[in-house]
């Protein structure tokens, strides 16, 4: 039988649940997180010149884009990896350093390919729950053994959009021992308000065993492209070289990112929009007495106390597409991604008349 060729860690792996699409026209789609204003133009302008080199294959290690990367975060080009999305960064991670039967930590609910990769290489998921919807690093800290590898921290965290400080994730790094990772997940680091966020780059110089993780899907409009980052210990980084596919980025989605990273003009009405968006959407729910986490990101996580798949396909008969989190273990909580005003005032229209 087929089934018997089948790796028994792939067959304990569960779907990924991906948000919804539009099928139809006119549809408001606030699952993913994706840009409300769609890609970077400047991007989009680059990626049309690029488009008549396609029968050439890829730059293999991405060096223009890890050169203005370097520049811009103030590291040095072989701190850097670039994946098809960061995604693919974990699963190179997991590829390099995690053997079987390794213990990986990672927070309960919360996004779901961390536990997949973990499972992927037959390592042992160790879920640990959150405290008050916040991940609870003392909590993964005394979760540590011996057979730990990984840890996955996600800040801000994806689904609640709460943020870990600079002196709790100092705190919990010193508890953790040099021969374990801690891969740190930072895919809404641009959206971050507070000033206690931690700077995860300069902890990268003072150590050698955390990886971060950045992405060019939201902030930059690029989610369809699939460029994302590692940035580590070059001691590391050259290890995850050797693991990575020859050519995993394709060269519009180098060269989109490349121009899209420039884009000042456009990425500062990105961060502006959702600054605006999110101040409209608590006063909204505070008037319809719902519970809700103030967000580091550009979603916000709502207790709406009743079943969310419910309340999805409500809405989405309506027009709009919500991120239901039974999924993430949280049947009654949705995640919103924080649109134009447009997209805003719509969402909390149907929320009056549905809640």
């Amino acid at each position: 039988m087929l089934d018997e060729f089948i790796r028994t860690a792939v067959k304990n792996i569960k779907d990924y649940v991906p948000g919804q699409n539009p099928q139809k026209p006119g549809v408001i789609k606030l699952a993913s997180n994706e840009n409300p204003f769609g890609p970077s133009p400047m991007a989009l302008e680059a990626i049309a010149k690029a488009s008549s080199n396609l029968q050439m294959y890829p730059d293999q290690k991405s060096i223009l884009l890890r050169e203005a990367l370097a520049k811009a975060l103030k590291v040095k080009e072989d701190n850097i990896i670039i994946g098809n999305g960061s995604d693919e960064i974990m699963q190179i991670a997991a590829t390099t350093f995690l053997k079987p039967g390794e213990e990986v930590i990672i927070p309960a609910h919360t996004f779901s390919l961390y536990e997949l990769f973990a499972q992927l290489f037959d390592g042992q998921p160790i879920i640990v729950p959150l405290k008050d919807n916040e991940q609870d690093l003392e909590a993964m800290a005394a979760a540590i053994t011996a057979k730990t590898k990984l840890i996955f921290v996600c800040n801000p965290h994806n689904p609640t959009g709460t943020m870990i400080s600079a002196a709790k994730l100092g705190a919990f790094l010193a508890k953790v021992p040099a021969n374990v990772l801690v891969i740190i997940d930072e895919a809404y680091v641009e959206f971050v308000e507070g000033k206690e966020f931690p700077n995860t780059l300069a902890m990268v110089k003072q150590r050698r065993n955390v990886l971060v993780l950045r992405t060019f899907s939201k902030y930059h409009g690029l989610a369809g492209l699939r460029v994302g980052y590692g940035i580590a210990p070059p001691e590391l980084i050259k290890f995850m070289f050797r693991v990575k596919p020859p050519f995993n980025v394709n060269r519009l989605a180098q060269t989109g990112a490349l121009a899209a990273l420039g884009d000042k003009s456009f990425l500062d009405k990105t961060y502006q929009n959702n600054l605006e968006g999110k101040k409209y959407l608590y006063a909204e729910l505070d008037k319809l007495s719902l519970e809700y986490k103030k967000t580091e990101s550009n979603f916000i996580f709502i207790d709406v106390k009743r079943p969310s798949d419910e309340l999805f396909l409500q809405m989405m008969k309506q027009g709009v597409i919500i991120r239901p989190l039974t999924s993430f273990g949280l049947p009654e909580a949705i995640r919103v991604s924080i649109g134009t005003t447009e997209q805003n005032e719509k969402f909390i229209a149907l929320m009056k008349t549905l809640i």
